[in-house]
């Protein structure tokens, strides 16, 4: 991968704190040009052999078009080196980008849920889409070559996504458990929940929804898997900006009522650290700090504390929509290593560029 010269841009500057669980190693950005363009909304998958994989939306800049690809690169040394981004899906006159990302299951198999998009920024508020198209790509040799687009994958009456950075989650019987969210109008009506497939992630199920409210739209969710055996879910709300949690003890048929977590959040990425604590990665709505932080959990998703930041913006950095910061992911490597991805805001030029971040894991 192409990188550009520290003159040419503000590189990575992660601001954890000093009795965070992580440490960076090292922070870098990825794939820039000279030529000003949008990548973003990246996913990781680690293979079995060790090979990580990552897809990321690929557009024109300064201002996003409906022109997005959905680019794919891979790793063989754990982040260090990157290979070429190749295109692996496009449609003319739509923004395609990613609907889920990649989802690892048995062995070499993967699904990655896709999208495309038309943008219309004239009908306003958060997510100004005119049309939309949801669906599936599989690949079952470790990512070197993959199906046609699959049928339509709708869960909603209108937006459907897999939105869920850790999905899939095996289930006891050997289905897979998938985060998902969706509305019922054009960008109204949001609703937060989960699905349930088969061996070979086809087949959703109508959704359990977890959080949904008519005075309230909930999106961008995450779950992990608890020591105790137990879910826990964390999701974004739109109005008040604030995120909330709540856990399943029975594999996701049923969920305890939302409560709000104490922090502004979009973006969720979950993750259990070594020492069991819950760490959750997301876009900050916290106007006092955007970027993307970090919240930890050492009570199952209770109680919460401000760990940090992986990226920082300056101080009342807006965003119009469209361009939002944040998405990130998180991958596990060997003796409690941790890569992470996540996109920027727009810097002068209008580029929006990919942050790759080795961790380690010190809880």
């Amino acid at each position: 991968m192409t990188q550009h010269s520290p003159a040419d841009h503000t590189p990575p500057a992660p601001r954890l704190l000093v009795n965070s669980p992580m440490e960076v190693i090292s922070a870098r950005t990825l794939v820039r040009t000279a030529t000003v363009r949008h990548r973003n909304v990246g996913s990781l998958a680690r293979l079995d052999d060790g090979r990580i994989l990552l897809a990321f939306r690929q557009g024109t800049g300064p201002l996003r078009r409906n022109d997005g690809a959905v680019m794919l690169s891979h790793s063989d040394d754990d982040g260090v080196s990157w290979s070429e981004p190749v295109p692996l899906y496009a449609h003319p006159g739509w923004d395609c980008l990613l609907m889920g990302g990649l989802a690892h299951l048995a062995g070499d198999r993967l699904r990655l849920i896709l999208g495309r998009v038309k943008l219309d920024f004239a009908l306003g508020g958060p997510e100004p889409l005119s049309d939309w198209y949801v669906f599936a790509v599989d690949s079952d040799d470790g990512g070197r070559t993959w199906s046609d687009p699959g049928p339509e994958i709708r869960l909603f009456p209108c937006w459907t996504e897999l939105y869920g950075t850790s999905n899939p989650h095996p289930l006891p019987d050997g289905r897979y458990l998938w985060a998902c969210m969706g509305t019922l109008g054009r960008d109204t009506g949001w609703q937060a929940g989960v699905t349930v497939t088969g061996p070979d992630g086809r087949d959703f199920s109508p959704p359990v929804i977890i959080a949904a409210a008519p005075d309230r739209d909930y999106a961008d969710l995450d779950l992990i898997r608890l020591a105790d055996g137990r879910f826990l879910a964390v999701i974004r709300e739109f109005v008040t900006k604030e995120s909330v949690f709540s856990h399943s003890a029975d594999d996701g048929r049923t969920w305890s009522p939302i409560r709000p977590t104490g922090f502004k959040a979009a973006n969720i990425k979950l993750h259990r650290l070594r020492s069991g604590a819950i760490l959750c990665l997301h876009r900050d709505e916290d106007p006092s700090r955007p970027g993307v932080s970090c919240h930890l959990s050492k009570d199952n998703g209770e109680t919460w504390r401000f760990a940090g930041q992986l990226y920082a913006a300056e101080p009342g950095t807006t965003y119009a929509p469209g361009c939002p910061c944040g998405y990130p992911d998180l991958v596990s490597l060997e003796e409690n290593r941790l890569l992470c991805v996540l996109h920027t805001y727009p810097d002068a030029e209008g580029n929006v560029d990919l942050h790759l971040l080795h961790l380690v894991d010190r809880s």
